[in-house]
């Protein structure tokens, strides 16, 4: 009776909780210098450049250069519905916050040469904690009691808690070919993780049933090669303007059973979540000696991603196609208060370019994450704590648009959800030369 109740689970399939910062997956803000200055693409001011500007590593002075860095996030993904079965309006928010966003970079240059390394984050890095339910835990409960045929009269204790962590290793080179022309090849390698789990308590029988907790708890993991390609033009000492090609990551997961009571999952199933290519532009102005300009334009090809199938009944799309492409745009400037304290602030805008947003969102994670478009302000100051050391501290607010998804998963209920969002991040990270 459990696999026929909890059909719906089937819903809370791998790599569904991976939307931290801009699109679905793929995070761009992975260093201390970026959340101070959200425009990196043309930089070549610290260690963090080994994936923001590969073939810039070259304008690093000789020697070793060492970025480390750490981000804490704090989410508020809130959401709303009323399913229309006599309790009112219920809310759910994200609990909990996550400290926890590491980066580790390493250059060395030698002349027209750099060789560099990087361990970090490619996607995911948060916890979706829903410790009283969600919309997606309240509809399994009202499929189970009505699957239940009246015995059993209400639900407790729903739950949802899921995580994505994608770690990422990264090495490559950097060759100047002229003083204005530099290129890097490097290779990524993925190690994917996710971790669900949910649940929901039967209770209240008229016929003197004991409560039914029913639980599930899935751990997916995937590996996957990809490639980077960058490019830097330097026209003049003034003026840069660079391109990063990433490769899509073919990820395809497999599932391990910690725990199904629900009897949905098998264990050892394989199920896709590909992280997408990206193509990344940036240019970089000074505009005094004192003040630089920066703005970069990624774009991220989700619908030739293989994210899995999604069936409404008479069409079968992939959840890629649903979502559609996403670009972010971001400016920026850096000004030098003194030789040693340097100021940062700009901001940006994330284009989620939705084909069908409802269907999309009938993926469980959507409703608990809320990708949706978005403007992030940031600022944050760099030390110069001796000559080989540099301090930075960041800070970024991003506000989400608020808007009204229709539950397609709530069919034939006509239910609409309201959804906000908004998120704040503290970084600080550490830029060495020796």
């Amino acid at each position: 009776m459990k696999r026929e109740i909890f059909g719906i689970f089937l819903l809370l399939n791998v790599a569904t909780f991976n939307e931290v910062f801009a699109q679905h997956d793929n995070l761009i803000n992975s260093s201390a210098e970026w959340v101070r200055t959200p425009a990196r693409n043309a930089a070549t001011d610290a260690g963090d450049i080994v994936i923001y500007n590969p073939a810039g590593t070259v304008k690093l002075s000789d020697g070793f250069h060492i970025n480390i860095g750490n981000q804490s996030l704090f989410r508020k993904p809130t959401h709303s519905w009323d399913l229309g079965m006599g309790e009112g309006e219920k809310t759910a928010t994200q609990s909990g916050n996550d400290a926890v966003l590491p980066n580790f970079y390493a250059t060395y240059k030698s002349g027209s040469w750099a060789l560099f390394t990087g361990i970090f984050i490619a996607g995911g890095g948060a916890t979706a904690n829903y410790p009283s339910g969600s919309i997606n835990t309240d509809l399994v409960g009202l499929q189970a009691l009505m699957a239940a045929q009246g015995a059993y009269g209400a639900t407790k204790d729903q739950y949802l808690k899921a995580s994505s962590m994608y770690l990422t290793s990264t090495m490559g080179m950097a060759y100047s070919l002229s003083d204005k022309i530099s290129m890097a090849i490097a290779g990524r390698y993925i190690d994917a993780k996710n971790t669900t789990k949910a649940g929901v308590t039967l209770t209240s029988s008229p016929l003197g049933l004991e409560d039914a907790p029913l639980e599930l708890n899935t751990e997916d993991k995937a590996t996957g090669f990809g490639g980077v390609i960058s490019m830097m033009y330097e026209a003049s000492p003034r003026f840069r303007t660079t391109l990063r090609y990433e490769t899509a990551v073919d990820l395809n997961f497999e599932t391990t059973q910690v725990k199904d009571d629900l009897g949905v999952t098998t264990n050892g199933a394989k199920s896709h979540r590909d992280l997408p290519a990206v193509l990344a532009w940036g240019a970089s102005y000074a505009a005094s000696t004192s003040i630089c300009l920066y703005g970069d334009v990624n774009y991220y090809f989700q619908k030739n991603a293989n994210w899995g199938e999604y069936s409404n009944g008479t069409t079968i799309e992939n959840y890629s196609e649903l979502a559609g492409d996403a670009v972010s745009l971001n400016l920026a400037a850096t000004f030098n208060i003194t030789p040693k304290l340097m100021w940062s602030t700009g901001g940006g805008y994330t284009d989620f370019k939705y084909s069908d947003k409802e269907g999309y969102f009938t993926k469980t994670g959507a409703f608990e994450t809320i990708p949706t478009d978005n403007w992030n302000i940031n600022t944050g100051i760099t030390i110069k704590t001796c000559k080989t050391a540099n301090v930075t501290l960041g800070y970024m607010h991003t506000f989400y648009s608020s808007e009204d998804v229709k539950a397609q998963l709530a069919t034939p209920l006509d239910v609409t959800v309201h959804t906000k969002n908004s998120l704040d991040a503290l970084a600080i990270g550490f830029d060495l030369t020796f």
